[in-house]
């Protein structure tokens, strides 16, 4: 059924709420930046969803159904900001340059190949196979910092567990999803299909991981993992 395509916003939109009291109890400012991230990933998911239900078509505009635009224009910032949210919270920060020439490498590359490469017509997965690589990484950084910390601590109270677990799981598995999709969407529809719902599940899975993180406590300004 096709409301089964839309279950991933219940957690989006309740993780997006329940993340604001973030600003309301001084949480840490990554935190309530992702707060922002968010509520604009939901905007994007529900003008994605209006503009393919009737928007492309009103009395002063007729355009194609297609709301890949709006994904490619979305996951540009999403990535950029899931790169920029993990160096502010891990322990062992890349230095400011760093951060600027990784960013600036991945904005250039993204935005080649959403005009030059794949352009606005067909989903930009070579930007979201990069951009997940990014993810995956951070995330790992952040597990492996845990596990080589001198004095243990309880990892599940603290909010940033529950962001790289959902955010790990999810881009681990979209990363070959989107690396294999153009290939089997035309050798093997059957298979094809039963991976985006495989995705559909870990993409709820993320934003109820996610919502867990704002239902844990407040974790400290200073140490804001």
């Amino acid at each position: 059924p096709k409301f089964v395509h839309y279950l991933y916003l219940v957690p989006l939109c309740l993780s997006a709420v329940i993340s604001l009291k973030a600003s309301r109890n001084n949480w840490a400012k990554p935190y309530c930046l992702f707060s922002i991230f968010l509520l604009a990933t939901l905007g994007s998911e529900l003008f994605a969803i209006g503009w393919k239900l009737g928007l492309n078509k009103t009395g002063y505009w007729s355009f194609s159904k297609s709301n890949l635009w709006v994904y490619n224009l979305y996951i540009i910032p999403q990535y950029l900001f899931y790169f920029i949210f993990f160096c502010k919270v891990l322990d062992q920060k890349p230095t400011q340059k760093t951060q600027l020439l990784l960013s600036g490498a991945y904005l250039l590359l993204a935005l080649l190949n959403m005009i030059l490469i794949q352009g606005m017509s067909q989903l930009n997965t070579y930007t979201i196979i990069l951009g997940g690589v990014t993810v995956v990484t951070c995330a790992s950084r952040y597990f492996i910092q845990e596990f080589n910390r001198k004095l243990p601590v309880s990892v599940q109270l603290h909010p940033l567990f529950w962001i790289s677990l959902g955010a790990i799981v999810f881009h681990s598995v979209s990363i070959p999803y989107f690396i294999f999709i153009n290939y089997l969407s035309k050798t093997n529809l059957p298979m094809a299909i039963a991976l985006f719902n495989i995705l559909l599940m870990l993409n709820i899975l993320m934003y109820s991981l996610y919502l867990i993180a704002y239902l844990c406590n407040n974790p400290s300004p200073k140490q804001p993992h």
